[in-house]
């Protein structure tokens, strides 16, 4: 991948539905070039999907932050599957260390996240922190020299 690849990611990483006409102008290619380097990067996987980001405090959900579990070892293959299934969790990652898991997580009220919390405890001890806010979840990727 070179410079130009680059610079269409994070042009897509900030709106994913930005127009090829548009990528192409400040990039330099034409539609059709830009629709090409995006197939090739979709095809070795740099591109894994296209998406949206969503605002979950506007939909009723205004109370989010992460929880970081210590799973015992012969309870993550159904901790996996729980976290999979529970719609409050919208973010699951695996860690190295005491706390292997780190999850994001979206609820209603603190009534909601007392709740996730017992469903969680079964799997593991845990520490959970709310969220005040989010001074950026996104940044560009450095242009290779």
């Amino acid at each position: 991948m070179d410079r130009t690849d680059y610079q269409i990611l994070n042009l897509l990483q900030a709106d994913s539905r930005t127009t090829l006409k548009t990528i192409g102008d400040r990039v330099g290619l034409t539609a059709p070039a830009v629709s090409e380097r995006i197939r090739r990067m979709e095809e070795k996987g740099a591109i894994k999907s296209f998406s949206v980001h969503v605002d979950r405090t506007l939909l009723d959900s205004s109370l989010t932050g992460f929880i970081l579990v210590a799973v015992f070892p012969e309870k993550y293959g159904p901790f996996c599957k729980f976290c999979e299934d529970t719609p409050a969790i919208t973010a699951h990652h695996h860690l190295v260390g005491k706390l292997n898991a780190l999850l994001r997580f979206a609820v209603k009220d603190t009534r909601e996240l007392d709740s996730l919390l017992a469903a969680i405890k079964q799997y593991g001890d845990s520490q959970t922190s709310v969220e005040l806010g989010a001074y950026f979840e996104r940044k560009d990727i450095p242009l290779p020299k």
